[in-house]
């Protein structure tokens, strides 16, 4: 069920959620980043409900180590509670958002979220909603036809980024050759890998969709259903290989995937096979506890655990833990990470991890693998 949106109690006149200023932070969730404008845009979902509302907050990141609060225009911008994650697009400067907020609990309709983040542009700070269904999180962008792929409750939406509005629905709601039914439901993220999209689903399964067959109705693009995992969240890739994050919670793992063989089924079908994780499954390492993101820069894999404050760090070509980082360690603050994201400048790697308790982020040198800063 979506989430919905609320009456702010108060008492004795005094409202019992604060007000957020310019430059808080409310359980920032996701970062994206715009390496070209030196540009990092925090995705604030207040999720714990702090707030009496959020935004997106916009951080010059000239010197990625120690970013700065961007003071132009409309920044911050006013957005809905409980967003999720989001896809910059270079091209327009335009930045694709989930967001989850519900007006009441039958309304199945939830939003895509399209910003305006180019502060040279007339429209700066000006946001469109787009249909996206219930509770839309995992986001992905982009494949040959320059399309985004949107993860909800139930389905997966394939929109075109030039017109939101226009948008192929897939359900993901099949029978499996068992007989069970796997509606969908707690699907969660969405990678693309040639002309593969690969969905995680907390329920165990990995959906596996043909690119090159979404939109054409005499055709099933569901090709695979990768079956024999447990709690699967995360998933990101390298160009080669998935990585995939397994949250269970007696056994939480980073699952390394070799999908090379998960080749397309014929396309005048409507059936589907059925794969083991442990088929196509190179190396299953463990992660610290409650393991949520996973990003890939600099060959090494970083993994965020929420239970532990810390990050996994594997390297890639030995499929080894190359170090634990722990986010708390010399005094820096950080509770509940979940968020990642990787990105290069010069031959510096870093890494941002959202901190959903402690309303900040922790700032990871990748190549030294150790916290530089937090902001705020």
């Amino acid at each position: 069920m979506a989430v919905m949106a609320f009456s702010y109690l108060s008492c004795a006149g005094d409202p019992l959620f604060m007000s957020i200023s310019s430059q808080q932070l409310a359980s920032p969730v996701f970062v994206a980043v715009d390496t070209v404008n030196s540009r990092a845009y925090v995705i604030n979902a207040n999720n714990h409900l702090e707030y009496l509302d959020t935004h997106l907050t916009i951080l010059d990141i000239s010197n990625p180590p120690s970013p700065t609060f961007l003071d132009v225009g409309t920044n911050p911008i006013s957005i809905p509670n409980f967003s999720g994650q989001a896809y910059f697009d270079p091209a327009t400067r335009l930045l694709f958002v989930s967001n989850r907020l519900s007006d009441h609990k039958d309304d199945v309709v939830d939003t895509l979220l399209r910003i305006n983040v180019d502060e040279t542009s007339g429209s700066f700070g000006e946001v469109s909603s787009f249909n996206a269904g219930e509770d839309p999180f995992g986001v992905a962008c982009c494949d040959t036809s320059n399309r985004l792929y949107l993860i909800n409750e139930g389905t997966l939406g394939v929109y075109d980024i030039g017109s939101p509005s226009t948008f192929v629905s897939i359900s993901l709601d099949i029978t499996l050759g068992s007989g069970d039914r796997l509606k969908g439901l707690s699907s969660r993220e969405v990678v693309l890998l040639g002309d593969q999209a690969f969905v995680t689903n907390r329920t165990g399964f990995i959906y596996v969709i043909n690119m090159t067959e979404v939109g054409d109705l005499s055709k099933n693009p569901i090709d695979y259903v990768i079956s024999g995992g447990g709690d699967l969240r995360g998933i990101a890739t390298d160009g080669t290989y998935l990585y995939v994050v397994d949250h269970s919670e007696d056994d939480p793992l980073l699952r390394i995937l070799d999908p090379s063989s998960l080749t397309a089924v014929d396309p005048d079908t409507s059936a589907f096979n059925e794969v083991s994780v442990t088929s196509i499954q190179t190396t299953a390492i463990s992660t610290g506890t409650e393991p949520q993101e996973v990003a890939i820069v600099g060959g090494r894999a970083f993994v965020t655990n929420t239970g532990s404050d810390s990050v996994t760090v594997i390297d890639t070509d030995s499929r080894s833990v190359a170090t634990t980082i722990d986010l708390t360690a010399g005094g820096w603050v950080a509770d509940e990470p979940t968020g990642i994201t990787g990105f290069t400048v010069g031959d510096n790697n870093y890494v941002y991890v959202t901190n959903l308790k402690s309303d900040n982020i922790s700032i990871i040198d990748a190549n030294a693998l150790s916290v530089v800063a937090d902001y705020p």
